[in-house]
């Protein structure tokens, strides 16, 4: 956090990331599974994510990526699908929504067809929760300026990109109008997620994340980053935003590192122990956004519902924008 840093998916125990382990291999902490004996010149597309054809299976609904599950939740709380009863219960998940109701909610919006793979949208459309602070990269390098075209949110040199690598070591928006606006939708996710435990059980959840995960500044945490290869800024200061933009240099040298025992990690077979595939079940009525609706809709709350029982409403475009409120001390 000193760095720059920030909580990782991981960290924020976000449910359906499918993350592979900390074991040694190739781009350990994300959704890329390398083989435990990989070399470190495999490229991280060659690395599946976790995609199943069953949310029954042995990995469940395996790697869900979190624009969904901030479209779902955004979506499920302006259409109140649960309570906030039914959306916490800290004696066993503490600030964050039961694992099971994100379940539902995100097969509501995006329903599986039994026996085969479900196709999420991208954030940046509407279908997929039109995530505001993506900023794609696919005008290139030296275009960093709207109207944005569909690609990474990494802007990576043609040279770099033309190796293969992943794109993920590239800085984000950097350049232009939105420089440096881009924010990792996990973060937004659990942004709002602080924000509702907050309004529901102020009592028990504070303001921001890092107030109520006070570990993440522990000098003793099994770190969840993943590592980097070598950059062409690494001999700027770390703690520079020159360092921060740099991008991976050539020859392309990267290194996995050690085994990291105690890292916590969000795999898809954790995330099987945490849902009912059985019963996905909600509100009855409620219509599902598409690509021709608007999924964030004007309309006031209702003030005169129970507030006990209804939830909270907000709208997407605020629950991308309050994250920098949420995380408070911790700097993106």
């Amino acid at each position: 956090p000193d760095l720059g840093g920030h909580p990782t998916d991981n960290d924020v125990k976000y449910a359906f990331y499918g993350s592979s382990p900390f074991g040694g291999q190739p781009y350990p902490g994300t959704p890329h599974h390398c083989p435990m004996d990989a070399p470190d010149d495999i490229k991280a597309g060659e690395c599946p994510k976790v995609e199943t054809t069953s949310d029954s299976s042995d990995q469940g609904p395996g790697h869900v990526g979190p624009p969904i599950a901030l479209a779902a939740l955004t979506w499920g709380v302006e259409a109140e699908l649960f309570s906030m009863d039914d959306m916490f219960d800290y004696d066993s998940h503490e600030c964050r929504v039961v694992p099971n109701v994100l379940f539902k909610m995100i097969r509501h919006y995006f329903p599986r067809t039994e026996g085969e793979k479900v196709d999420y949208p991208p954030p940046t459309v509407a279908a997929g929760g039109d995530y505001q602070y993506e900023f794609p990269s696919g005008n290139g390098v030296d275009n960093q300026k709207p109207p944005y075209a569909a690609g990474s949110p990494h802007w990576c040199t043609d040279e770099f990109l033309a190796t293969g690598h992943w794109a993920d070591f590239c800085p984000y928006v950097f350049e232009g109008p939105d420089a440096g606006k881009y924010r990792h939708p996990h973060i937004a996710y659990v942004a709002l997620e602080v924000h509702l435990a907050n309004n529901f059980m102020p009592d028990k959840c504070a303001v921001t994340w890092l107030e109520n995960n006070p570990d993440f500044l522990n000098p003793d945490r099994v770190a969840t980053n993943t590592p980097f290869p070598v950059m062409d800024a690494d001999d700027a200061a770390n703690t520079t935003m020159a360092n921060w933009l740099g991008q991976p240099a050539f020859p392309f040298t990267y290194v996995s590192g050690d085994a990291r025992p105690g890292a916590l990690v969000m795999t898809a077979e954790n995330s099987v122990s945490l849902i009912n595939v059985d019963d996905v079940s909600v509100a009855p009525d409620v219509e599902v956004p598409t690509a021709e609706d608007d999924p964030t809709p004007d309309a006031e709350p209702d003030t005169a519902a129970d507030e006990e029982s209804s939830a909270i409403s907000i709208t997407g475009s605020l629950a991308a924008a309050i994250f920098v409120a949420v995380i408070g001390a911790i700097a993106m």
